[in-house]
């Protein structure tokens, strides 16, 4: 991950990874793991098991983590950069897009972004902390 601190492993796109669900269950939280394992079953009538529940993030191997063919992640790491805003074409069509797929938490990350290049990662942080908003997506 990039900058780290307690409750904090921001990805490339701004991202909190210590609070995505599939990061805590492959990291020690055995009851959302299971939780994971029954949602796949009912809601997507998959069978997967605990052990295949694993992720490091997106700074870690391929082969362990949750969304290895993450655009984002693939083009931040083809072009070298730590975080999406150090990037000439910061925000760009993919991350745009990923900001705009009606997912709720994406719609945030192309501004904090930019406010992390702004202040700074670890300022950014230690307002977020300061403000209670240590969630999922920054």
């Amino acid at each position: 991950m990039g900058v780290e601190s307690k409750g904090w492993a921001i990805a490339f796109c701004g991202l909190n990874c210590a609070r995505c669900d599939m990061y805590e269950a492959a990291h020690g939280n055995t009851k959302l793991r299971d939780e994971i394992v029954k949602w796949f079953k009912e809601q997507r009538n998959e069978v997967i098991k605990p052990e295949q529940i694993k992720c490091e993030g997106c700074r870690g191997p391929l082969d362990v983590q949750w969304s290895s063919d993450c655009k984002i992640m693939l083009c931040a790491k083809k072009k070298e950069v730590r975080y999406c805003f150090q990037c000439t074409d910061f925000p760009c069509n993919i991350l745009n897009t990923f900001a705009s797929d009606d997912v709720s938490h994406h719609k945030r990350t192309v501004g904090n972004l930019k406010n992390m290049r702004r202040i700074g990662i670890g300022a950014w942080i230690a307002q977020q902390d300061r403000n209670g908003k240590c969630v999922f997506c920054p």
